[in-house]
């Protein structure tokens, strides 16, 4: 009897430690390699702000001007400040499919232009940012990869801009770290 306590223990050990997965750290862009991506969209020029108008993460998904609402997260760590997306998967039908979908809804505070950033890694994983824009896409390699998926909007003040994110490619799931919305000067 004890001998068999002593393999379930060990078999429950085993399990155990593969069950603890250890998110890798992501970071945000700095503010210097934004404004390059924006120079890249944008010819009327203008710089981000050293800080962005509205930020949302796992640790911090609702704000005054907007709110993030995921549908299917993979994970929802606000240890690491990560949100893990599954990488959405289309069936044989039309409209099926399955994966995570991140909706982000910002009210604009001024007229302007605005960066739109969304920070994220993964294997092989593209993140698609839809908005009215159309869609704009980035490709991280490997987790240790940071890097965001960016995109420029023209808004009025009070303006209401929503627009949704989700990751596919090779890798399985995606690390969202934020998203980060900045008014050009």
């Amino acid at each position: 009897m004890a001998k068999k306590q002593s393999l379930l223990a060990q078999s429950i050990a085993q399990l155990n430690s593969h069950r603890v997965v250890k998110a890798p750290a992501v970071k945000n862009q700095s503010v210097a390699s934004l404004a390059a991506a924006a120079a890249q969209i944008i010819t009327q020029g203008g710089v981000p702000a050293l800080m962005p108008t509205m930020e949302l993460s796992a640790r911090h998904p609702y704000d005054p001007a907007g709110r993030m609402d995921v549908y299917m997260p993979g994970r929802w760590d606000c240890k690491y400040d990560l949100l893990f997306m599954d990488a959405l998967v289309t069936g044989p039908g039309s409209g099926e499919w399955n994966g995570t979908i991140c909706y982000v809804t910002f009210t604009t505070p001024a007229n302007g232009n605005y960066l739109v950033a969304a920070n994220f890694s993964g294997y092989q994983i593209t993140m698609r940012l839809a908005g009215p824009w159309g869609e704009s896409t980035a490709y991280s390699a490997t987790p240790s990869a940071h890097t965001a998926v960016t995109s420029l909007w023209t808004g009025s003040a009070g303006e209401l801009l929503e627009f949704s994110l989700h990751c596919t490619g090779g890798g399985v799931i995606g690390y969202l770290k934020s998203v980060q919305i900045f008014l050009l000067s």
